[in-house]
C-alpha cells in the first residue's frame, strides 16, 4: 500500500550545520595565518641582514676589489667606499607593517640593534676596516 521512502543523502539542516562549522574554522584560521606569514617575512628580513653583514665583513677582511664596478651579491650590490675603508650593502625589507618586530624585540646584528622597516624600504649595512658596523 505505502511505498517505503529512500533515506539516502543529507538533509538541508545537516548541510547548513556543516557549512556553518567550516565558516567558523575559516574565520579562526585567517588571523593565525596572516600572523604566521608576517613572522616568516620578518625571519627573511633578519636572515638577509645577517647574510649581508657576513658578506660585507668578508669583503672588509679580504679587501675585495670593487673598482670600476660594484660586485653583485645575492642580496644586493656590495659597494666599497671612496676612501677604501668601508664596504656597504643595501637590503630590501619584506615585512609589511614596519612598526615593530613580531617577537617584540629588535634583533641585534653585528652588535647593532636593527629597527623595523616596512616593505620595499631598505637597510644599509656598512662595515669599516676597524670592524665597526652600522645598519641604517
Amino acid at each position: 500500500m505505502f511505498k517505503k521512502l529512500n533515506k539516502k543523502g543529507f538533509t538541508l539542516a545537516e548541510l547548513l550545520i556543516v557549512v556553518a562549522i567550516i565558516g567558523v574554522l575559516v574565520a579562526i584560521s585567517i588571523p593565525i595565518f596572516t600572523s604566521q606569514l608576517e613572522k616568516s617575512r620578518e625571519a627573511v628580513d633578519e636572515a638577509n641582514l645577517r647574510n649581508a653583514y657576513a658578506e660585507v665583513s668578508a669583503a672588509v677582511l679580504t679587501e675585495q676589489d670593487t673598482t670600476g664596478a660594484t660586485a653583485q651579491g645575492k642580496l644586493g650590490v656590495l659597494t666599497k667606499a671612496t676612501d677604501g675603508k668601508s664596504y656597504s650593502m643595501t637590503v630590501t625589507a619584506t615585512q609589511t607593517d614596519g612598526k615593530s618586530w613580531v617577537s617584540g624585540t629588535n634583533p641585534s646584528i653585528g652588535g647593532v640593534e636593527v629597527k623595523p622597516k616596512a616593505a620595499s624600504d631598505t637597510w644599509t649595512v656598512t662595515v669599516t676596516e676597524d670592524g665597526t658596523c652600522t645598519i641604517n
